[in-house]
Formats: structure tokens, sequence, C-alpha cells
């Protein structure tokens, strides 16, 4: 490839590619190209003032110029394209792998499966982009195998539309990039994992292209369609999943309250026989005035709390469904901006009676300690399954929740997960 259809495909991936995070993946694969900042200056001084302000085209002008010295070869340009990306693709849409007839304990068969599937015997990101190619089906550019003793765990795809993708950028006439994105046949916990790009500043009126939906049904469509195959269903019970991990995280904190609501049974008990012998109102269902009371008392008792009492689930949605198995009902949203629990927000307290009864929500955000490190995460039924998306730009006030998600911190989160999915 010559050197300027180096720079033009690199630029392709512009929203993956940034000066600092080309340099930490060179570090962490031996200090690859060790005069990086060196040619990346040199060639700054040189450039016209309208390129010296950007980073982005001078990081892959410098990158073309270790290709081009010999310090690195194609197969290195490609590994931090894969690396970058998945280390950027963190809005993942989940499914249960129900059944499939790939011999997982058989690595000598998997070549054969590869090949079914199209997946191309030399891996190239680079040279699977261009201007010229139209259509929207997708491109296998390259791929990653997990196997351990002999045993195949996993098979990750990277996926390139075919066709460019135009998409708007401030103070840009025109750009067009590539649009990447990752399925993974996750066969050691039994998911399908499609993980993608927001859409948001996509300008394209096709809905395969532009919208989430189009874009994830599209992908399921592919994935449908490969023999030998993978049969997946939806995860469609993820609200009761996502009301588990509520009940996780927070009934115990609600305990510390609870106990000291005990401490008020009397003239609760006393005010509750006042209301109803003068109101005689009528019970609700489940719900009687005693319980909106209780909780009415807990939401003061819940402002008195030390924060490390609270938990770590800093938004929900969820229903009040007027009947069963309807469209018809009234939805209940609370985020606390300052990313304090919402445990500490009487709101929570004075809806709790709703969420317990309906036992099912919608979306919750969550900060999180994993093994890799703290994440702020959004889980949500979307598109009716399991949607996990780890957060990139936050404005949490702790500068570690600010580190930059990677791959193993996607992992991580979805390893929390997997003890409250529930499958059919």
């Amino acid at each position: 490839m010559k050197r300027s259809e180096i720079v033009e495909n690199l630029m392709f991936f512009q929203q993956f590619i940034g000066k600092e995070r080309v340099k930490t993946y060179l570090r962490s694969r031996g200090n690859m190209f060790p005069n990086f900042e060196e040619v990346y200056t040199t060639l700054r001084s040189s450039a016209k003032d309208s390129v010296k302000s950007n980073a982005t085209l001078l990081t892959c002008e410098t990158l073309a110029t270790g290709l081009e010295k010999g310090v690195l070869t194609e197969v290195d340009i490609d590994e931090l394209l894969f690396s970058i990306i998945e280390d950027s693709l963190f809005n993942a849409y989940l499914y249960r792998i129900t059944a499939h007839n790939i011999a997982l304990d058989d690595m000598k068969a998997l070549p054969e499966v590869l090949g079914s599937w199209a997946v191309p015997k030399e891996m190239s990101v680079i040279r699977n982009v261009s201007k010229a190619n139209k259509g929207h089906s997708f491109v296998i550019s390259s791929y990653r195998i997990y196997e351990s003793d002999g045993q195949l765990e996993a098979i990750r795809l990277l996926l390139l539309d075919k066709e460019l993708i135009k998409i708007h950028v401030k103070n840009q006439e025109e750009t067009w990039v590539a649009y990447p994105t990752l399925i993974e046949f996750d066969f050691k916990r039994g998911l399908l994992h499609i993980r993608l790009r927001d859409v948001d500043n996509i300008e394209s009126d096709n809905a395969e292209v532009g919208t989430m939906k189009g874009r994830v049904e599209r992908t399921l469509k592919f994935v449908t369609n490969l023999k030998p195959a993978v049969q997946i269903e939806k995860i469609n019970n993820f609200r009761k999943s996502l009301y588990l991990i509520e009940e996780d995280v927070l009934s115990e904190k609600r305990m510390k309250a609870q106990e000291l609501l005990a401490t008020f049974k009397t003239p609760i008990d006393s005010f509750v026989a006042n209301i109803e012998e003068h109101f005689n109102p009528p019970i609700d269902g489940t719900i009687t005035p005693k319980d909106y009371i209780s909780f009415a008392v807990l939401s003061i008792i819940s402002t008195t709390l030390q924060k490390n009492e609270l938990g770590d689930v800093v938004g929900i949605k969820f229903r009040n469904t007027r009947e069963e198995n309807s469209n018809k009902y009234a939805e209940i949203y609370i985020s606390d901006k300052g990313y304090k629990c919402i445990s500490s927000n009487e709101l929570y307290w004075l809806n709790l009676l709703v969420l317990q009864e309906e036992q099912a929500v919608e979306s919750l955000k969550l900060v999180k300690s994993l093994p890799s490190g703290f994440a702020v995460s959004r889980l949500e039924f979307s598109l009716e399954t399991a949607n996990v998306r780890v957060l990139q730009r936050t404005d949490h006030p702790d500068k570690e929740v600010h580190r930059q998600p990677t791959d193993e911190k996607y992992s991580d989160m979805v390893d929390y997960l997997l003890k409250f999915l529930i499958f059919n």
C-alpha cells in the first residue's frame, strides 16, 4: 500500500485513533515504535498550519512513517486497530446461545468452521476499507480465537460495513468513516455479544445504517445465516434480572433503615389508626395505608444514612403497570446527577412499594468496583434483550472512575451479570 493510501485508510478509523491511546498500546507491546513521539514531533513541525492542530491525522501520519521505515508491519497496524476498536465498543446487546454443532474440544476442526463462515485466512482491517466499496453487507476483516487447555471458549469476529458511513463532525464539511461491529460467540458463558458504537452522528436515511435497532437486526441476520449454525434467543427476562441486581445491591442497605423504622412502630400504628378511622381509605391491591406511611418515614430516615451505607445504584427506571401484559403504565425514573445512590433520595423510598410489587426494572445505572477497576455502566432491557453499556465519559466526582473503560472491564461487568441472568 502507498503511504497516502495507508494514511487515508487509517483516517477512516479516526473516531478510535487518538495519540495517547496509540502510545499506550505501543508501550503495552514492549515499547514497539520507541521513537513514536520524536517522529510525531518532526512531522508536526513541518506540517501546514491547518494540520498542526489535527492530532489524529498526525498520529496516522506517524504510524504510516513507522510502516514505511520498517519499524511497524501491516500486521502490527491491524493488531493496533483491532485492540483500540475492542477497547471502544461498549454498547453491547446480549443473547443466549441455545444450541450449536461446533466441536469445542476439537481445535483442529476450527479452520473448517471459519472457512464455512467465510472468515478470510489472511486478516486485514486496514485493507478492507475503501470509498469504492458499495452495499450494506458486512465484511469480516479480522477475528480472535480464545481457547484454554484445548477447549474453544470464544470466537470474536470484527465486522466492517462494506460501505463507508457518513457522519456529522463539528466544523468539518463531510466525513466518511468505517463502522465496525464486534460479534462474539462466547461459548464459555453461553452468550452472543453484539458490540457497537453509538449511531447518533450517522447521517443516513437507511434504518439499517443509521439506527441502533436496524443495525442490531442486520447483525442478527448475519449471525443466523452462518453455517454451521449457532442458535440464539433473546434474554427476555432481563427486567427481572435488573430487579434482582437492585435487590442484591440495596436490600442489605435497606435493612439499616428498616431497623430504625422499627423504633417508630407505636407512633406509626397510632397514626395509621387515626387515618383509617377518619377517612376509611380504600385498599388498593396489596398496599395498605400503613405501607404508604411507613415508606414515607423511611424516605426521611434515608437522608440521615452515611453514603457508604447506601449502595451504588445511581439511576433506575421502572414501571407501574395498570393492567397485566398491557402497554398502559406510568414510568418512574430516578437519577442522581451527583452520583449518590438512589437510596439517599426520598423518591426511591416513596416508590419502593411499586418497585417491589412489579419486581421488574427497565434500566439501572451502576457505579461498580470490578476486579479491573471502577466502571459506570447502564444496564437496560432494550430491543427485547439485555443491553450492557459501559460508559466511556462520565462526570463522576471521583477521578478514579474517569479512567477509560477497557475490554477487560467490559468482560468483568458481564461476569458480574451472569449470576442474575434468567433464561426460559
